[in-house]
């Protein structure tokens, strides 16, 4: 397995060793140490490395400087050992209690160290109000947006007020909250008339527990927007105060800024690391704020290997980032602080905004709370996400918005999208998408879930051009929405898929959000469908004032209407079902005794899909991810990548051991 030992550190430039016993006043030596990394990144030049030893680093690391082509900076922690960089310290105050559960305390001034010239509001987290309220509360933040003229906030309470600053307790996190009174066992609130952090125990007493509360903003991350060939592989970064980024494109101290982040830089690659408890999210790999304009786009960078667990809001958020490379990442838990509703939605386990040339490819994305597990949003031409195992998200496996394009501008390919919450894939005011061999399962726990919905929410742009084939596509029907096309919507293609479901069934919808409002009644949409119709005599059934459901019969005499051949091709097995089992990453397919038709090999992480030959018109009939026939019952392997962790726990420390290039 690779690793970097000392007698290979003659391989770089120079190498700075970092030790908890060091002190900065040394060379950097495996002799002579020094004490932070934050001294080596000041010493470190092309080419050099920062080699950190094992042990607990309580510091924010600023890179003054970039590498060059051929000669990065690399910040290497030692392979195999558990090297922590924390945004928080050990607090040990002279607690007074309030009764016998609840004791309070006030945080010395000289704990909050990361004085980054950066923050427009404080350095302090406790000190800076989340710009968005968590939990689904409607609060202070969400006043000042009403008094700005937004009419879709509901009841609000104005006391409501959450802070950038967190508490752990023996390493598990405790809960704000927003109001003294509704402090309750393992929760915190924070007075900052009085600058009073109060702490309910419950039975245990504070003496006997090692409290760490949050005094950084951020980890890793330069000041100067641009620099490049940085490589950060290796560590456990925990902990930090970073702001939910609201309206960041426009709000300079809400700027989309992570534990980690590029800031706006080049050639990064980001591996093998794991970043969990964050207050917002873990890494930022693209531009940050309305400053960072097309000029410092950010581009070729790599986020790979790491494990993303556990952050108060997203794993990974990117802003306009060209040849952006997220691969092989497990990304589980985020968004603990459930935000959710107007002006929270920056959250899922990857969000992209204006996202060109870029892969999301081999990740296994499941448990993230009351978020998508993928979202790309803004435009993502020649983007392509591929090979991802996409499970058990609290709202959509995988949402599209925003784009205006062409057939074939982003390919979604052999990826594993089953047991969301809401639908397995939705799309709303965005064009140009192209499904193929996916396996497409909608959620069971709601009637009006689909595993692909297609609508049109608002004039921003349209929801056409779409193609979905070679799918298999799973769930009770209807299972397909697609919006009529005229207006901002247009010709959606479908063919070569496998269709859970009996072909008699009311599997396929077209529904009336083809512009915003609905440009029909519901008696004139009614009675367009039915001229759709009458010539096939093909029947349909009003499953709402909006929604026209379809048989396959005349979901086809529907598309001839319209110029199209749709699924032509396409097949039926009814009660075709799969079921997961995390513990062994397999996936077992149900299928009932009619057998035969071919199934494409589950190859989820390594495979390269011949998508150049099929595009948008489909040569070879070849359904799902799979590539063997079906048997009647079937266990495929859907994950060999990093090993899977329950809510709170860390890996074995041989995860930090690349076996790349063997």
């Amino acid at each position: 397995m690779w690793s970097i030992t000392p007698t290979q550190f003659c391989l770089k430039a120079r190498t700075f060793v970092v030790s908890p016993n060091g002190n900065d006043a040394n060379k950097g030596t495996l002799e002579e140490p020094i004490r932070t990394i934050s001294s080596g990144a000041r010493r470190a030049k092309p080419g050099d490395l920062v080699y950190v030893l094992e042990g607990t680093y309580r510091e924010r690391i600023i890179p003054v400087r970039g590498g060059e082509k051929g000669k990065p900076i690399t910040y290497q922690a030692e392979p195999g050992k558990r090297v922590y960089v924390k945004g928080s310290e050990i607090w040990n105050p002279e607690w007074q209690s309030l009764n016998n559960e609840i004791y309070f305390a006030s945080p010395e001034a000289d704990l909050f160290d990361d004085r980054s010239p950066e923050y427009l509001d404080h350095h302090n987290p406790f000190k800076v109000e989340l710009a968005s309220t968590p939990y689904q509360r409607d609060g202070m933040r969400e006043y000042e947006r009403k008094q700005n003229g937004d009419k879709r906030i509901g009841k609000i309470d104005q006391r409501v007020r959450y802070t950038c600053g967190q508490l752990f307790v023996d390493g598990k996190p405790y809960l704000e909250v927003p109001l003294r009174n509704e402090l309750a066992p393992r929760t915190w609130f924070y007075d900052r008339s009085e600058n009073n952090l109060y702490v309910h125990f419950g039975s245990r007493k504070p003496n006997t527990l090692e409290i760490e509360i949050t005094t950084r903003r951020r980890l890793f991350a330069p000041l100067q927007k641009g620099l490049g060939y940085i490589v950060v592989e290796g560590f456990i970064f925990e902990h930090c105060g970073n702001q939910y980024p609201t309206d960041f494109w426009k709000l300079d101290q809400n700027a989309q800024k992570g534990a980690i982040g590029t800031q706006a830089g080049h050639h990064w690659i980001i591996r093998r690391n794991l970043i969990r408890h964050a207050k917002s999210f873990a890494i930022d790999c693209g531009r940050v704020d309305r400053h960072t304009r097309t000029q410092s786009t950010s581009y070729n960078n790599r986020i790979e290997e790491n494990y993303i667990l556990e952050n108060g809001s997203a794993g990974i958020l990117s802003y306009g980032s060209r040849n952006l490379v997220i691969r092989k990442n497990l990304i589980l838990y985020n968004n603990q602080l459930l935000f959710s509703g107007i002006k929270r939605w920056e959250q899922a386990g990857i969000k992209c905004h204006k996202m060109e040339n870029g892969l999301i490819e081999g990740n296994y994305i499941a448990h993230n709370l009351h978020s998508p597990g993928i979202w790309l949003d803004n435009q993502f031409p020649n983007s392509r996400i591929s090979g991802n195992v996409v499970h058990d998200n609290g709202t959509h496996g995988l949402f599209l918005e925003m784009s205006d394009s062409d057939y074939d501008n982003l390919f979604v390919q052999q990826n594993l999208i089953f047991n969301n919450q809401e639908h397995a894939v939705y799309i709303h005011d965005a064009s140009g998408a192209t499904f193929l061999n996916n396996l497409l399962v909608s959620s069971s726990n709601l009637n009006s879930t689909r595993a692909i919905l297609v609508k049109q929410v608002t004039k921003r742009t349209s929801s056409r051009n779409h193609s979905f084939f070679n799918n298999l596509i799973i769930g009770k029907a209807p299972n397909i929405e697609v919006n009529y096309p005229a207006f901002l919507s247009g010709p959606q293609k479908f063919d070569y898929n496998l269709y859970g479901v009996s072909a008699n069934l009311k599997n396929f919808i077209i529904n009336a959000f083809s512009d915003q409002p609905s440009p029909w009644t519901k008696e004139q949409f009614r009675d367009k469908i039915s001229d759709d119709l009458k010539e096939s005599q093909s029947s349909f059934m009003m499953i709402s004032d909006r929604q026209a459901g379809f048989d396959y019969d005349a979901w086809m005499h529907f598309w001839d209407k319209h110029s199209m051949t749709n699924d032509r091709n396409s097949e039926f097995i009814p009660n075709l079902s799969i079921a997961y089992l995390p513990s062994q990453q397999e996936i077992l397919v149900n299928v009932p005794d009619r057998l035969g038709t071919p199934f494409p090999s589950l190859q989820t992480n390594n495979s390269v899909f011949l998508f150049d030959q099929l595009k948008s018109s489909p040569k070879k009939k070849n359904s799902g991810p799979f590539e063997k026939p079906l048997i009647s019952s079937m266990k495929l392997k859907v994950w060999d990548g990093l090993s899977l962790l329950n809510e709170g726990e860390l890996p074995k420390t041989d995860w930090t051991l690349s076996t790349e290039g063997k």
